[in-house]
């Protein structure tokens, strides 16, 4: 499976972490077998820092793991980890601590956005894109072009040969909030009826009178198929002004899939959503 460097080292972590605490190895042993400190081996086992493949090799053996097809798995990954120039060009306008979240998208099969207060990326047109940016305080005028080539790149998650599975549920609000014009909003919301009549998209509106109290902010959760016959990796991306959250405990998961499941039984069902953008969309006719 071929899968962005971020995804690899994430999976390698993951292994890595697992096959630590099944062994009941400490992390300041595995910090002096590599020679470095406990802080760099937490970063290791988060996915932030790398292993280079002898030296995945060497604490697989200190872990005892014996099966030689997980063991080249594993080192697999930590040999094909890293890939150049791959935030060059247009993606250098990507902000350091988004630019995981743009190949964990890349390599999910299955995405669940909630939108409170703009149209998701994935669903966004380009005069939306670029009405959106020139309202933005951060945003430097010479880097639109460039911001917008990559947002349309991320698009193609949607329409590529096998697509992934994406649901979003959309507050009112995205589609209330205007920018552009009425003739922006107009064609956006066309567009958010052409593409959620695709088979692999399920796009549920969450009206202002819903009995739901929908949810306060952003959030996305993704699953990404492993390599070989891992369990998939399931996540939760959650974005503010400055920083991001990428969350990956059983636990949080859990708690993030349960707030989905209510959005998406407080929101309107597909057909209904359907004709609450067609509505919407005339009024910005």
């Amino acid at each position: 499976m071929a899968l962005t460097p971020t995804v690899r080292l994430k999976f390698l972590s993951i292994y890595m972490r697992e096959a630590r605490l099944k062994a009941g190895v400490e992390p300041k042993e595995v910090a002096k077998l590599l020679g470095r400190d406990t802080t760099r081996v937490t970063k290791m086992e988060r996915g932030r820092e790398g292993l280079t493949p002898g030296d995945a090799k060497m604490l697989l053996d200190r872990y005892d793991v014996h099966t030689e097809e997980q063991k080249a798995e594993i080192v697999e990954l930590a040999r094909t980890r890293s890939q150049r120039g791959r935030w060059l060009g247009h993606r250098a306008t990507v902000p350091m601590e988004q630019r995981p979240y743009y190949d964990f998208e890349v390599d999910s099969n299955l995405i669940r956005h909630y939108g409170s207060e703009l149209v998701p990326g994935l669903l966004q047109t380009e005069a939306y894109m670029r009405a959106m940016l020139d309202r933005s305080p951060r945003t430097e005028p010479a880097s639109v072009d460039d911001i917008v080539t990559t947002r349309l790149e991320r698009q193609e998650v949607m329409f590529r040969r096998h697509p992934a599975e994406v649901g979003f549920v959309v507050s009112e609000s995205c589609l209330r909030r205007v920018f552009g014009g009425n003739a922006v909003m107009h064609e956006q919301m066309l567009h958010l009826d052409s593409v959620s009549r695709r088979s692999n998209v399920r796009l549920q509106i969450l009206p202002f009178d819903s009995m739901g109290v929908g949810n306060a902010f952003a959030f996305t959760l993704l699953r990404i198929p492993a390599p070989a016959s891992a369990p998939p990796l399931d996540m939760v991306y959650v974005e503010n002004l400055h920083d991001a959250d990428y969350l990956d405990g059983h636990t949080e998961v859990a708690a993030y899939g349960n707030l989905w499941s209510s959005l998406t039984a407080d929101a309107l069902g597909l057909e209904q959503s359907r004709r609450f953008i067609k509505v919407v969309a005339q009024q910005y006719a």
